[in-house]
């Protein structure tokens, strides 16, 4: 049995215990798919990372669930990416460098901002976003137990993506937002309907007075609502300045405010086809070790009997 360092990072916050936590195993190399698999369901995070080598790129990463392996996510690429440079990885020059990630979904940069007291803000070089299907507003409604006029008719329910898709809805102001209490099994059901895994709910403004988007990502599927999820937001910037919401190329967007975890992110919009700029800091909360577990086929453990 093997061992692996691991740090739990939280993205998306300056300060421990906010935004998103993720945590980051290195030197993976060894670990099977199974493994990987058994180590989140243990973890039990909204994503765990893997670090492998690469011959493409400076270090490639695989993401998973509790449940299963994801192509693309924000905020684990914030946290390997800080876990990179605490672990002396990455050298961090003060002032802007760039490497190279390679991903499921493909190599992209990310940029690391350091001052002397170290990592400030890592931006990550998001694909530009898929347009897919439009939802049956009335149907959201219910679903969200609202009614169509609390929804933004400017808006209306669509799914987009910058490497996962994600169902975006566009309510009408933060307070409905936050207290929205959807009925798990008809989300559910909407989700199906047009195959995303998950919705994720927007409104103007936010807790503080410089956010121009807050939002809430809700998982009918384990009903569960995300504290940060840096690959939706983009996407839904993005949305949000293609329908009109929004006239500028750079958004705050907050998220989590509903599960105690308020993080945010810097969206840098070029236009709303183009890759997109997300940009978070990152605290670190654990540093130790994990022992790899055994599996046999099917990736079950092998509990020696």
């Amino acid at each position: 049995m093997t061992e692996h360092r691991v740090l739990v990072v939280d993205a998306f916050t300056k300060r421990a215990y906010g935004g998103n936590p993720c945590a980051v195993v290195f030197d993976a190399d060894d670990l099977s798919s199974g493994q990987m698999q058994m180590v989140a369901q243990e973890m039990n995070l909204s994503e765990t990372a893997f670090i492998l080598a690469s011959n493409r790129a400076k270090f490639r990463v695989r993401y998973f669930t509790p449940r299963t392996e994801i192509p693309f996510a924000g905020h684990p690429t914030i946290a390997v990416t800080y876990a990179m440079a605490m672990q002396g990885n990455i050298r961090v020059p003060q002032s802007r460098s760039t490497i190279e990630i390679e991903f499921e979904i493909g190599v992209l940069p990310v940029t690391i901002e350091a001052g002397e007291a170290g990592v400030e803000r890592i931006i990550m070089t998001q694909p530009a976003p898929e347009y897919a299907d439009t939802a049956a507003p009335r149907i959201v409604a219910e679903a969200l137990q609202l009614t169509e006029e609390d929804l933004l008719s400017a808006s209306p329910p669509q799914v987009a993506s910058v490497g996962v898709p994600f169902l975006m809805i566009g309510v009408k102001d933060r307070e409905t937002l936050l207290g929205i209490q959807p009925n798990w099994d008809e989300l559910q059901s909407v989700c199906n309907v047009v195959d995303v895994s998950a919705a994720y709910l927007y409104a103007l403004g936010g807790h503080d007075s410089d956010v121009d988007l807050c939002a809430r990502f809700l998982d009918p599927f384990a009903m569960y609502e995300d504290p940060f999820t840096g690959s939706a937001c983009g996407a839904m910037a993005a949305l949000a300045a293609r329908n009109g919401l929004i006239h500028k190329g750079h958004v705050v967007v907050e998220q989590g405010e509903g599960v105690g975890r308020i993080g945010y992110a810097d969206v840098h919009l070029q236009d709303v086809d183009s890759k997109i700029l997300v940009g978070g800091a990152a605290a670190l909360v654990l540093s130790g070790s994990i022992t790899a577990p055994l599996v046999i086929d099917g990736g079950n453990q092998d509990n020696g009997g």
